[in-house]
């Protein structure tokens, strides 16, 4: 199972603290400009619509202002030591060694950020030096650059703060007893082969990189190798993929060009007019949970659905599906509907195993159902049109919100004791249909401004995020605590994502500059198999990767080599990246490591994991024919981008 990883340490109580309140202060006040960017994109947007005028370059000024202000979460990020692992092995993993890899995790962490801050920093005096300036304002550039590269080294500093506590915390660490053989034999692995390749560097680098050069297919491969050893014994994947990826460049083409590609990469990404659009999908999900929209959502799917036999699990499922509109996460909308539906479905008679299950799988509509921040990181990672992938995936979210109703109708008709006979009436449609329709406007303003054309993906996060605000506001439900709530979640999450898409930018050139996706193409091609069957072995590939790994880290570990493959094999980019979401979306839900399941089973401690776990089986039935439906029928996926203006 993977997750977001929080580490903690000891640390001198007063640098600790003010290194965390002044993280959180940068931190909070540039998500509070993001979205006093949002509020000025819509009023844009506004003056378009009804004066014909509009801002001049703030495109130009947007992509200024928003790289400055996602490097600013990232020293936030560091204080709060939210980073992404793959937690597989930690129950084989004795508490020094894990102390260890804890501290080997933040020096990777640090070092990768002040690689970073001293290659921009060396970018931004270039671009002084020559005078470069933007477009249409005319602003000089260099400027941006030093700012982003002063937040990453902050960033840096606090990750190095907290290897020294990380240290300080390992001697006063017993020593291990309790070290499973799995997890020794993981961890050995990993060092001896990062010792052999250091050992080689520092003996005859020009030895190792004649080696890359000449054998650049083997190279890749035993860096693949490498990674994933790093991934398995725990340590973040950020610094691993973006070390590997730098080392790897730089024994390919000099160390000089690696950091140029890395530094440039990663600023082209930061300035790229789509890079606001995820913190601000993030932020209008934060606003509208603060607003109780989840309540109103689940209100208006019961008011509908619960005059049938299971009502309560069909208003679950929907209610799944519209949260999953404004939140784009699955875990938080399983979350999320934990706590509002499973009291009552357990409360009224419901199996506790069909309640839980209902629950665990409705939550995987909350990464499906668009705005959705995995479609996200796949756009961004394939550098491919976010608002084409949100309309791509709505008729598969609907088809999974049908085959998931029709899995609660077998079930409450095949064992009519997992729903009770009769229910409490629900109440009047109208009441709840008011109550949520602000709600509704919202996610109809962004999905169908995208798929009109009336404005662009930036454009429609932004009126999500202000929507999202002023309807918080509006409720009286955002009050000084929450509102700050809201920026420290959004900061953090943000700080996490994007130190992953830096790693898997310079993880990516690598991997391509190997020529790894042509090698297995080729390897693929000598096999003379049809299309189909190397995808249905993908398929397989990510159903396992799915079941102990979540969406980001499957995406940052595989996008780069898995997704030229498929598209030599004539299927389209927009098809493959639903599928491949559809398919590790199930892995949420599949035992014996989907996260999901874990979810739901801390939320109610008294069900036992093994009643979760059955709860969901006919979900995953339906999740299978969902996946073989859009395997059988692409344009399920690919019709309504093929009708967009």
């Amino acid at each position: 199972m993977s997750g977001v990883a929080r580490v903690e340490g000891v640390a001198p109580a007063g640098f600790d603290r003010w290194t965390t309140l002044g993280a959180d202060l940068v931190s909070v006040l540039a998500v509070a400009g993001m979205l006093t960017g949002a509020m000025v994109v819509v009023v844009d947007v506004l003056l378009r619509w009804l004066a014909g005028s509009a801002v001049v370059a703030l495109n130009e000024v947007m992509s200024q202002v928003f790289a400055v202000a996602i490097a600013a979460t990232l020293p936030a990020g560091a204080a709060r030591r939210v980073d992404l692992r793959v937690d597989l092995l930690g129950f084989s993993i004795g508490p020094r060694l894990n102390g260890w890899l804890t501290l080997a995790g933040s020096m990777l962490l640090a070092l990768l950020f002040g690689v970073l801050a001293w290659r921009i920093w060396g970018l931004g005096l270039r671009f002084h030096a020559q005078g470069r300036e933007t477009l249409i304002l005319l602003w000089p550039v260099a400027p941006t650059y030093f700012l982003v590269a002063i937040a990453m080294a902050g960033a840096a500093i606090v990750h190095f703060a907290n290897a020294v506590r990380d240290g300080a915390a390992l001697r006063r660490t017993a020593a291990d007893r309790g070290t499973g053989l799995a997890g020794a034999a993981v961890v050995a692995a990993t060092l001896l082969l990062l010792a052999v390749a250091i050992g080689w560097a520092l003996v005859d680098v020009g030895s190792m990189s004649g080696f890359a050069a000449g054998y650049p297919g083997t190279f890749v491969t035993l860096a693949l190798l490498l990674l994933w050893l790093c991934v398995m014994a725990q340590l973040p994947l950020a610094p691993v993929t973006g070390f590997i990826g730098l080392l790897g460049t730089t024994l390919l083409v000099g160390s000089r060009s690696a950091g140029n590609v890395f530094a440039t990469d990663a600023m082209e990404f930061l300035t790229n007019p789509q890079v606001a659009t995820l913190p601000l999908f993030l932020m209008m999900g934060s606003f509208a949970a603060a607003a109780g929209v989840s309540d109103d959502i689940y209100r208006l799917a019961y008011s509908v659905l619960g005059r049938v036999r299971g009502g309560l699990a069909y208003a679950t499922v929907a209610g799944c599906a519209g949260f999953g509109s404004v939140s784009g996460s699955s875990v938080a909308t399983a979350a999320t509907f934990g706590r509002i539906a499973l009291p009552q479905m357990i409360g009224r008679g419901y199996a506790p195993g069909f309640a839980t299950g209902t629950v665990a799988a409705g939550g995987t509509l909350g990464a499906l159902v668009p705005p959705s921040g995995s479609l996200i990181l796949f756009a961004l990672l394939t550098e491919q049109s976010i608002a084409t992938l949100f309309v791509a995936a709505m008729l598969p979210a609907l088809l999974a919100i049908l085959l998931y109703f029709a899995a609660i109708a077998v079930v409450v008709r095949m064992r009519p004791q997992a729903a009770p006979l009769m229910e409490a009436a629900p109440e009047p449609v109208l009441p709840a249909l008011i109550a949520a329709f602000p709600v509704i406007v919202l996610f109809a303003a962004i999905i169908g401004g995208l798929y009109g054309g009336v404005f662009t993906v930036t454009e429609s996060a932004a009126f999500g995020a202000a929507g999202a605000f002023v309807l918080a506001l509006v409720r009286g439900k955002l009050n000084r605590r929450r509102f700050l709530s809201v920026m420290s979640e959004t900061s953090a999450t943000t700080a996490m994502i994007y130190a992953l898409i830096f790693g898997a930018l310079i993880f990516s050139f690598f991997v391509n500059l190997g020529q790894a996706p042509d090698l297995v193409a080729r390897w693929i091609g000598d096999l003379r198999a049809a299309p189909i069957l190397i995808l249905l072995a993908f398929v397989l590939f990510y159903l396992l990767l799915g079941a102990v790994m979540d969406s980001f880290a499957v995406m940052v570990i595989t996008v780069p080599v898995v997704t030229p493959i498929v598209l030599g094999l004539g299927y389209d980019i927009h098809f493959w990246g639903v599928l491949m979401l559809v398919i590790v979306e199930l892995g949420l839900v599949t035992p014996p490591f989907g996260i999901n399941l874990f979810v739901i089973k801390s939320l109610y401690p008294d069900v036992p994991l093994r009643t979760v776990m059955s709860g969901v089986a006919p979900f995953i039935v339906a999740d299978l024919v969902k996946i073989a439906l859009l395997i059988a029928f692409p344009a399920i996926a690919l019709w309504l981008p093929s009708t967009m203006r």
